[in-house]
């Protein structure tokens, strides 16, 4: 009887289990992916819920794209963000376009906010219509008198 063949077949066959075997511990080995702060760019540790190197945290934000505030970032991290040209907003906007309320952002749970007019002389500009109040969505431009920002998450 031969046995060249059957014995080549066994270790053919623990070749390849001992290959599934390392590609699979080789697999689940692999470095998580790496968690950047959205602020300076740096490596975050995965545990960290805000950036300790210049505090920025994940969540939503108003990144304003013109006027006064162009270039600048504004975390909505309180429940209510306002937005007018008097002093005690939370965005106080220098322009004769906003009025001293002119409109609120409302954190309703943790993944929805909720813009609203306050009443606007002007009104209040979403995507290049004007709205009463509106469910914001990733990527939406808010337009508040000469200001635009878009609403971003994450």
């Amino acid at each position: 009887m031969e046995t060249g063949p059957l014995v080549g077949l066994i270790i053919g066959g623990a070749v390849l289990l001992l290959l599934v075997i390392w590609l699979m511990a080789r697999k689940s080995s692999a470095p998580a992916a790496q968690k950047i702060c959205g602020g300076c760019k740096r490596v975050m540790l995965p545990v960290w819920t805000k950036c300790l190197f210049c505090g920025w945290a994940p969540g939503a934000r108003l990144e304003f794209i013109l006027g006064p505030m162009a270039n600048q970032t504004l975390q909505l991290a309180d429940e209510m963000t306002t937005i007018g040209s008097v002093a005690g907003a939370t965005v106080v906007l220098a322009d004769p376009a906003v009025s001293k309320k002119h409109a609120a952002i409302r954190k309703v749970d943790a993944s929805t906010y909720e813009l609203a007019d306050l009443g606007s002389t002007n009104g209040v500009y979403v995507n290049g219509h004007k709205v009463p109040k509106k469910t914001l969505e990733p990527g939406d431009i808010i337009r508040v008198g000469n200001t635009e920002a878009v609403f971003k998450r994450g």
